[in-house]
């Protein structure tokens, strides 16, 4: 789907995709009656409509695990973009706690990782142009595990801390590559190609039924509920981009903990 569609207003975007599938159906409709005006009879008209159940039990079927899997694929970035933040948090905890200068600075080089998601990987994410981006929220990553490598542990106890400091630095990565990663993953142009065909051709048996209000309302109410799974297959199919997108207040809130540790106890 063209990116530009993404931004405009939840309620514009479905009204195109709507309107994308009753105008086209309905015009169809009334074009075959008007131009070509064919003549079936019963026998033609119980076939057409054998066809229309099977097609669009098949075509159900298909949009049904379309839906699904961009569902998935829609929370598991979700959890990816929360297990990071959480995983930001407590590392940056875990290293105030070590205090020593080694890991007060590998401190400040998660605040900096933290914020160049917010302000350059987000704006990648959504498809707009500024910022570094992806490869510089990498370069920030190797900054961290430069700045824990330097830290010396003095005691039993730090030992002990630097285990768990090296783990949520392991776990930062692992949920960053998962985050990335979704955010490039994008429903395939021959699945794209499938779901719409298939669409088109569970309305292709209705051209037999007789143009009537009821029928043409059937066109209609057919569209209608194709057209609405389409335009879910469609908003969960980028999950950073759009009003319905994954939010990036995850990382604000841990930022906002990270000044709060800094003020110390109240």
């Amino acid at each position: 789907m063209p990116l530009w569609l993404y931004h405009l207003p939840v309620w514009q975007f479905g009204s195109l995709l709507l309107a994308g599938w009753i105008i086209p159906a309905l015009a169809s409709f009334e074009l075959v009656h008007r131009l070509w005006k064919p003549r079936f009879d019963d026998t033609d008209k119980g076939l057409a409509l054998t066809l229309l159940a099977l097609v669009a039990t098949l075509n159900s079927l298909l949009l049904a695990f379309c839906a699904v899997s961009v569902w998935e694929s829609f929370r598991s970035a979700d959890s990816a973009v929360s297990s990071e933040a959480v995983t930001l948090s407590a590392l940056s905890r875990d290293l105030a706690v070590m205090g020593t200068p080694p890991a007060l600075e590998a401190r400040e080089r998660v605040r900096a990782y933290t914020r160049s998601i917010l302000d350059e990987e987000w704006q990648d994410m959504q498809g707009t142009p500024g910022g570094t981006g992806i490869a510089g929220g990498g370069l920030h990553v190797n900054r961290i595990f430069r700045a824990v490598q330097r830290i010396e542990p003095g005691s039993a106890a730090q030992q002990a801390l630097l285990h768990e400091i090296w783990a949520r630095t392991n776990e930062m990565l692992k949920f960053r590559r998962e985050r990335v990663s979704a955010s490039e993953s994008t429903v395939p142009a021959s699945l794209w190609f499938v779901v719409i065909a298939g669409g088109v051709m569970s309305l292709i048996p209705l051209l037999v039924l007789p143009a009537t209000a009821f029928n043409r309302g059937a066109v209609i109410f057919l569209s209608f509920s194709t057209g609405l799974v389409f335009f879910f297959i469609a908003q969960m199919d980028r999950p950073f981009v759009g009003d319905l997108s994954i939010s990036p207040r995850p990382y604000e809130r841990t930022l906002s903990g990270m000044e709060s540790w800094d003020q110390g106890p109240r």
